[in-house]
């Protein structure tokens, strides 16, 4: 597309205008961020001047007030759980049985882990297998075998020992 000299020299005059407020546009957000800048270190003096102390002093009159508020949040939570313990026991043990009589193991196993990991269930005892018997007697069999060792290594019997012969 090809421009009458008039309409490229009009361009040319808009485009050099654009650049002007462009360049004027940087000089003033140059001057607002030195101005920004002057007016937060400003507040930070006064802040740390009158709004710190103040703040301060409230704190150290309110701190005792809270102090005492979770405090006794506390012991009412650790009230509200000795009171409410035994019943959610109960309640997931009767869960957890009518659970296993619906032969729904899987969601019995669930209840019996939550309420083990919250403290609420006992955890269950493992049963041992026939593999645990059989480990535990070849331990006891081992055990008698170097007993029986040492105990034929340490005995004082005469006839084992041979007095040596004289060459006389």
């Amino acid at each position: 597309m090809s421009l009458t000299r008039k309409n490229r020299r009009e361009l040319r005059r808009l485009r050099n205008h654009a650049q002007d407020v462009l360049d004027e546009q940087r000089i003033v957000l140059g001057h607002a961020g030195e101005v920004l800048q002057a007016a937060g270190s400003q507040a930070r003096r006064l802040s740390d001047e009158h709004l710190a102390p103040r703040v301060n002093d409230a704190m150290t009159t309110v701190r005792p007030q809270v102090d005492r508020g979770i405090l006794a949040a506390r012991r009412a939570s650790e009230q509200v759980r000795r009171a409410t313990a035994p019943l959610v026991a109960g309640a997931l043990a009767s869960t957890v049985r009518t659970l296993e009589q619906l032969e729904n193991a899987e969601g019995a196993q669930q209840v019996r882990r939550f309420g083990e990991k919250r403290g609420f269930l006992a955890p269950q005892k493992k049963k041992r297998g026939v593999g645990g018997f059989i480990a535990l007697g070849l331990g006891i069999a081992a055990a008698v075998g170097v007993g029986y060792t040492l105990w034929q290594a340490f005995r004082s019997d005469d006839e084992l020992w041979v007095a040596p012969e004289s060459g006389e």
